[in-house]
């Protein structure tokens, strides 16, 4: 009866040994990147909620930059962006151009441009 205590024991510790060890290098593997040159390659610049399930996103990666859209269900890439060649240029629209007939409808139209 001995005996077999002492065989217990023994397969039990080498088997939580053998445990503890194996999540040691399972930790150590999945956790340290392996090219550390390369750890913030892929990141998002901006994003912006346009629903409760729609978002649009600027992906760098490398020098590079994507728009891409994304909800719940579905991941599209809209556009290739060059920093170069792309930009955005938005003019705050004015709306008394439109608006010379409505004497009234101008004021308000010049109280919004105003902020």
């Amino acid at each position: 009866m001995n005996q077999y205590l002492i065989h217990f024991a023994t397969y039990t510790f080498a088997m939580i040994g053998f445990i503890v060890i194996a999540l040691f290098i399972y930790k150590k593997a999945m956790y340290t990147p392996i090219n550390s040159k390369n750890k913030d390659f892929l990141k998002i610049d901006t994003s912006m909620k346009l629903s409760a399930s729609k978002t649009v996103y600027v992906i760098s990666a490398g020098e590079e930059k994507f728009l891409i859209a994304g909800d719940s269900t579905n991941t599209t890439m809209l556009a290739k962006l060059n920093s170069k060649e792309t930009t955005f240029n938005y003019e705050k629209p004015t709306y008394t151009d439109k608006l010379e007939e409505i004497p009234y409808m101008k004021k308000i139209a010049q109280r919004i441009n105003r902020g």
